[in-house]
């Protein structure tokens, strides 16, 4: 009766209730071994102590059954000598000694857990010390004054342990794989690190799929020892070193012995396998070569940006793989890169609605105009010049460089690509980035560094803009523009110049082939003008827009295009000077004589030619002919108080 008694009283004590001295008071006082390691194996507790005791008490009660199997006799066989020889008679004897092939294998068991059980105690120790939680002290006793010097003081702050991440029992009974994923998926970087650590020989091969449960969104940096690196002297992926709690192997965990308890029938009913390994988990035995170790960083990446669409996590994981070694990351960056600063630095709408969802494949499927345009479509004219230095230079120097690598060098991108961006944008734009291309600033702070190409960037623009407006805006331009001192020179040189704007206003005319002349039909007529007729150009130009500064006035406004369509056809001219009088006459905008010689001094002025020369909008009518139509629209605008036209014309005249 007594010697059945520390059974019952085991057994009645529950999981949650057992102690240290429960195990050395009743568990250690029962005699049959099988039983009591048995018992070793199936209690799982959360108290570390508890654990500890059950785990020893267990291994110490396997020794004679391990020393029993090391020195039973072998029966001589034909291949004695080899692994399967000896495995056979391991088996043998196992199969003769049922109680010590169990207790054998459930020394695996247990020892196995002494294992976890050490890596438990690591990860709340490491977790106490990174969250720095100390035993509060009364503030009165933190210096001992009895301390001696150099003595360390007794109320000094203890350590407190931390909360462990989960239960002890689930850790030691859970499947290891899927206690790292848990870990990963919550982030719990420091116990996770001591699992890959001493749990490398169980964990390495599923490596990846523990990587591919840590959330997308976090931080590379905060996981950087657990991303795969490249080793060049193997060309391949580093390998991490095995370590374990135990500088030696047990004599149960030999692969022989190990083979021989699978193979005997006393354990072959026993479920207790040790590493517990996922069936349907990815495993990768060997190291990635650098192909495949590019490949999973390029997927790793594009899991970031099509689950969380940050930008900034997806290009901080390829610089942990390029600062790895981790080779032909180097162009996935550049992208990454650049995107980013499309995505975070660029100007934003300011309605959110307006925003897009970018992605790593729609900036692929952009060509580089595209992302130009992408880059600067909510600048505005104040931001629109540092936008270019800041955004686009950069985009456009790797494409440069990029072009250079490949054997197909283009010097002529970059500024081919902020020509066309200019010439498809809006006047008060391109008003800000002339403005920031005058010749007075220094040539290295310069967005456009060629004045003659400012000239014809210009002048495409202006004449291509259907604008009636925005006269300030065009003035402004004309006003950053270069002059040159252009010495007189032979009248065939003058011929030729005004000769060139003559055929200017015909390759604006609209045409069943051509309805519209775009900017970029322009700037390929103006692209090999000499300098002596860029320089006409822009005098002609200043005098357009002289011109068309007045016809807005009086609500006749035309757009530059029409100055050098109408430059030789009398009958448009006259069109427009008849509707300037009608118009404004009919109106109720004129207030006195003042405004009708006003109108009067306007017209004959269009009819008049500048100091070099060039006729204005009227310039193929006499000043007699415009100021009969003055007369005429006056008379027909039905004035109560016309001013006298004697008084009119003389004080013009």
């Amino acid at each position: 009766m007594d010697e059945i008694q520390p059974h019952i009283r085991w057994q009645n004590i529950q999981d949650q209730d057992l102690t240290t001295e429960d195990v050395q008071d009743v568990l250690s006082t029962v005699d049959d071994d099988l039983w009591v390691v048995a018992a070793c194996v199936d209690r799982l507790v959360n108290c570390v102590d508890t654990q500890r005791s059950l785990l020893e008490l267990g291994i110490t009660r396997t020794n004679p059954a391990v020393h029993r199997a090391q020195a039973a006799p072998r029966i001589p066989t034909p291949d004695a000598d080899s692994f399967a020889g000896h495995n056979q008679i391991l088996t043998m004897y196992f199969n003769d000694a049922p109680d010590d092939a169990q207790l054998c294998r459930m020394r695996a068991v247990l020892l196995h857990r002494c294992d976890r059980l050490s890596s438990f105690v690591q990860i709340c120790k490491d977790l106490s010390t990174e969250k720095g939680d100390f035993d509060d002290i009364d503030e009165e006793w933190e210096d001992d004054p009895w301390a001696e010097d150099g003595e360390a003081s007794p109320l000094t702050p203890r350590q407190k342990p931390a909360d462990p991440p989960i239960p002890l029992s689930d850790f030691l009974a859970e499947n290891m794989l899927e206690v790292a994923c848990f870990f990963a998926s919550q982030q719990q970087f420091t116990a996770l690190r001591t699992l890959m650590l001493y749990h490398s020989a169980t964990l390495w091969p599923s490596r990846f799929v523990i990587l591919d449960s840590i959330p997308s969104h976090t931080h590379p940096s905060e996981y950087r020892e657990l991303l795969p690196a490249y080793d060049v002297d193997h060309d391949a992926e580093q390998t991490p070193s095995f370590n374990s709690w135990r500088t030696e192997q047990d004599w149960v965990e030999n692969a022989e012995v190990d083979a021989a308890l699978k193979a005997s029938s006393a354990v072959s009913h026993m479920e207790l396998d040790l590493h517990q390994s996922n069936a349907d988990a990815t495993v990768c035995m060997e190291p990635l070569g650098p192909r495949d170790l590019t490949a999973w960083y390029k997927r790793r990446v594009d899991a970031i940006i099509s689950s969380t669409g940050i930008l900034d996590i997806a290009l901080a994981t390829v610089q942990h793989g390029a600062s790895y070694g981790v080779p032909d990351l180097d162009e996935l960056g550049e992208e990454l890169s650049l995107l980013s600063r499309l995505v975070y630095e660029s100007p934003q709408p300011h309605e959110p609605q307006d925003s897009q969802d970018w992605t790593l494949a729609r900036w692929r499927s952009m060509g580089p105009a595209e992302v130009v345009s992408a880059y600067l479509a909510h600048s505005s004219p104040e931001t629109v010049a540092k936008d270019i230095t800041r955004l686009v230079m950069p985009y456009v120097f790797v494409l440069e460089a990029r072009a250079e690598r490949t054997g197909k060098s283009d010097p002529g991108l970059p500024t081919r690509l902020l020509y066309d961006y200019i010439l498809s944008a809006p006047l008060p734009v391109v008003a800000a980035i002339f403005e920031a291309s005058k010749a007075t600033l220094p040539v290295a702070h310069r967005i456009i560094r060629n004045d003659e190409d400012v000239a014809r960037l210009a002048l495409a623009c202006l004449y291509s803009s259907d604008s009636r407006t925005e006269w300030s805006i065009m003035s402004s331009i004309f006003e950053c523009l270069p002059v040159w001192e252009i010495t007189p020179g032979t009248e065939d040189e003058a011929d030729e110049a005004d000769a060139t704007i003559i055929s200017l206003g015909s390759f604006v005319a609209p045409s069943t082939t051509r309805p519209h002349c775009s900017s970029f039909d322009l700037m390929l007529f103006f692209k090999p003008l000499p300098l002596v007729s860029l320089s006409r150009a822009l005098d002609i130009l200043d005098v357009h827009l002289e011109s068309g500064e007045i016809l807005s006035r009086w609500n006749v406004g035309a757009s530059l295009r029409w100055f050098l369509q109408s430059a030789n056809d009398p009958v448009e001219q006259r069109a427009r000077a008849n509707r300037m009088a009608r118009r404004t006459g009919n109106s109720s905008e004129l207030n006195g004589k003042d405004d009708w010689e006003w109108l009067l001094e306007d017209m004959l002025k269009l009819s008049g030619s500048s100091e070099n020369g060039l006729k204005s909008a009227f310039g193929l009518l006499s000043r007699e002919e415009v100021s009969s139509i003055f007369f005429a629209g006056l008379l027909s605008s039905g004035c109560e108080y016309p001013p006298s036209p004697c008084s009119t014309i003389s004080s013009i005249w």
